[in-house]
This record gives structure tokens, C-alpha cells and sequence, in this order.
């Protein structure tokens, strides 16, 4: 067992991580959130969601501070309601991807001001009602047309963009064009689901909006513990400390960490933390 005493701040995934995709009651995870931060642990939701979609059971505890959300394009002071660090995708570079991602089966969406929106130009997208944390997402979505959305002042800048589908094929379609685009050293492509694509500005990802937040709050790499299940935690799981990831978590993903703990769905998670408290 690695030392735990160095550890000061946890950084955690969401999704597959503390909250399966099946749903679960998050009353229980909310305590143990609270009882880190009384005893003096810095906790940070960091998760592919815009801070207007952390659930509020955890976005209401008091005493958390900050949250890293849209894959590290923001981190945001959660007292304020501002962002202290930012990576968006920019109005023309978002225009371009809109363009692109309509040549495919599925549907593009965004985050804007921590908010989430999906593309109509492709019409409806199914999806599996058995995945509650995906119901929710997409049955609170605003659906508009992107480029008329991206003629608002508001959207100079953008959280992230993705692409939604339920066929496997589009996602290594897009894998295999994305790459010839003449703006692609502009972006970080990525995973959190295998029913989407993730978009950022490149310089926007977990790790460095983790490290970034470690270094500004006075801590250090080592005191760091990190925990998620898919592509885009990797950078954040290798920024330093200690990693772990549930056992439904990607192979790759597990190849990664330090430890490998009980799945989601039996709160493998959740349990080491309390190691924290002993």
C-alpha cells in the first residue's frame, strides 16, 4: 500500500467513477465529500460535464470550492461562479468543427457557459434509456441550430464540443478524418463515453487544469490523488500522486493507475477514500 499521508487534494471523475452510468443515490457519496472537507481535504469534481450539470448533490456540499469541468477547459470557483482558468474552443474554430461533424451519423453538441447543447441539423438522437446518467443529459439538452447559436455574443468562446451516436463506425470515421483538418493542431480529441467524441481546445485537459489548480492552491504533485475511468481522465491520472480507477474503467486506463479498485456500481471508489478518514 502507497502512502496516503502526503495526499491533500483528490481530484475525481464522475461519470464511471463516483456515479455509475446505470444511476445510483448520491446522498451517501455527498457525505463522504463533506466529511474529506472537514477533515481538511481539498475535493475537486473534474469531469467531461459543464459546471451547470454537476449534480447538485455534489455541487450543493458546503465547503467545495472549485470544480474542473468540460475536460480541464474550465476550472471554476464554485463560491463565485467564475472561472479562474480557461481553454475554449473559439466562435471560428467552433464553426469549422459544426461544419465537419455534419458530414456524420449522429449529432455534434457543445457546452457554452456550462450549459449543454445539441446540434438539430442531423435531426433526433436515439440513445439508451438504460443509461440514467445519459438520460438525464439528454433530455436536459437544449437543442438549437449550432450556427445560428454561434452568431451570439455569448458564444465567442465555447466550453467543448463532441458528437454523439449510437454506431460505433462514425467515431472511427471521425478518428480517421479529423487529422487532415487543416485546424487540427488547434484541438485535443478525446473520450469519456462509447457513445461520444470529445472536442477541446488543445491546452485544455484534465491534467493541466488539475495541476495548474494543485500548484495555485499551494500544493504539490505528490500531494495529489486522482480517480476516473476513461480517455480523458489518462491526463489527469498521470499528473502525479496517487491514481486509482474502478474496475469498469477502460484497460488502458487501468494499465495506468496505481490501483485498481471494485467497480462504480459497488462504490470502489468511494471506499478507498475513506481510507482518507482513518
Amino acid at each position: 500500500m502507497q502512502d496516503l499521508s502526503k495526499i491533500k487534494i483528490i481530484f475525481s471523475d464522475i461519470d464511471g467513477t463516483l456515479l455509475p452510468f446505470a444511476g445510483k443515490d448520491l446522498k451517501p457519496t455527498a457525505a463522504l465529500i463533506r466529511e474529506l472537507l472537514e477533515a481538511g481535504y481539498r475535493f475537486i469534481p473534474c469531469t467531461g460535464r459543464g459546471t451547470g450539470n454537476i449534480p447538485q448533490e455534489i455541487k450543493n456540499i458546503p465547503g467545495l470550492s472549485y470544480a474542473v469541468t468540460a475536460n480541464g477547459a474550465l476550472v471554476t470557483d464554485l463560491r463565485s461562479g467564475q472561472a479562474v482558468w480557461k481553454r475554449m474552443v473559439p466562435r471560428e474554430l467552433a464553426r469549422k468543427l459544426t461544419l465537419f461533424l455534419r458530414n456524420y451519423n449522429g449529432n455534434a453538441y457543445l457546452y457554452r457557459n456550462g450549459e449543454h447543447h445539441l446540434d438539430v441539423a442531423l435531426g433526433e438522437w436515439p440513445y439508451n434509456h438504460e443509461n440514467k446518467s445519459l438520460e438525464v443529459w439528454r433530455n436536459t439538452v437544449v437543442q438549437c441550430d449550432f450556427l445560428e447559436l454561434l452568431n451570439e455574443p455569448e458564444s465567442a468562446f465555447l466550453d467543448k464540443m463532441g458528437f454523439a451516436s449510437n454506431d460505433p463506425k462514425q467515431f472511427e470515421r471521425i478518428l480517421a478524418d479529423i487529422p487532415a483538418e487543416s485546424y487540427y493542431d488547434e484541438l485535443l480529441v478525446t473520450t469519456s463515453a462509447d457513445w461520444n467524441i470529445e472536442i477541446n481546445a488543445a491546452g485544455a485537459s484534465k491534467g493541466d487544469a488539475a495541476l495548474w489548480l494543485t500548484k495555485e492552491l499551494g500544493l504539490k504533485p505528490e500531494n495529489m490523488l486522482c480517480a476516473g475511468d476513461n480517455i480523458n481522465d489518462l491526463s489527469m491520472l498521470k499528473a502525479g500522486g496517487i491514481s486509482l480507477a474502478p474496475e469498469n474503467a477502460l484497460p488502458e486506463v487501468k494499465a495506468a493507475v496505481d490501483f485498481v479498485v471494485p467497480d462504480c456500481l459497488e462504490d470502489g471508489v468511494e471506499n478507498f477514500l475513506r481510507k482518507l478518514l482513518k
